[in-house]
């Protein structure tokens, strides 16, 4: 898994210079950029809930994951490019962690987590030199897909997946590093949490209904082409 993500982001790296390398030789640019990155996802306790009864939930645990994503965004000179405004999407996958025991279903669950997330950000940044620390955040709309649930114990069974959407915001800081006037390489983390109402309630019997309530840090690194 991790060997395919890392050549996905290989691939991906390499499509955007052959792309964009007439741009390299500029010595000024516009301020709209674009990026791809990829990272290493740490979550927290992801927490289960009806949405009808918040009262009845319970948690689980979920193994690190991984996310790639794109950006593009815009530098803005009325700000003298302190201000940056960008549009980011990520995917985020996780597998359950089946060795953890939850008490209130007497078992374990196994299967797979997916988010897909689409922020605006808005983001301050040190605009001279060649290093550019940033400090921002980020709202907008999450779709989440649950894969189906394997579970385990005395009454084992499966519990059927279904896909949801909400809200989620992110914090995000980190650093760009100019290796060329229209190229930066950039470290960074993030702080994503997405609250979704997954299924619906008339949508079959053995097929989930549930809140899920999402949160992870994420480690970052990234390609950033500026015009």
């Amino acid at each position: 898994m991790k060997k395919r993500f890392l050549s996905c982001v290989a691939v991906a790296m390499l499509m955007v210079f052959l792309s964009v390398s007439s741009v390299f030789a500029a010595d000024e640019n516009t301020g709209f950029y674009v990026g791809v990155s990829g990272g290493y996802v740490i979550p927290q306790t992801l927490t289960i809930s009806d949405p009808d009864d918040s009262s009845n939930k319970f948690d689980t645990t979920l193994n690190n994951g991984y996310f790639v994503g794109v950006k593009s965004g815009w530098n803005t000179p009325f700000t003298k490019r302190i201000m940056a405004l960008e549009m980011e999407y990520n995917y985020i996958r996780h597998n359950f962690d089946n060795s953890k025991y939850i008490p209130e279903i007497d078992g374990t669950i196994d299967g797979t987590i997916g988010v897909h997330a689409l922020l605006f950000n808005v983001k301050a940044r040190y605009p001279e030199g060649r290093i550019h620390p940033y400090a921002g955040a980020g709202l907008g709309w999450s779709i989440v897909q649950l894969g189906d649930l394997t579970i385990g114990g005395p009454d084992p069974g499966v519990q059927k997946g279904d896909i949801g959407n909400g809200f989620c915001w992110q914090l995000l800081v980190g650093v760009d590093f100019d290796i060329t006037p229209n190229v930066a390489v950039g470290i960074g983390y993030k702080y994503l949490a997405a609250n979704t109402t997954i299924g619906s309630k008339n949508n079959g019997d053995n097929k989930i209904y549930a809140d899920a309530d999402f949160k992870a840090s994420m480690l970052t690194v990234g390609l950033t082409f500026t015009f």
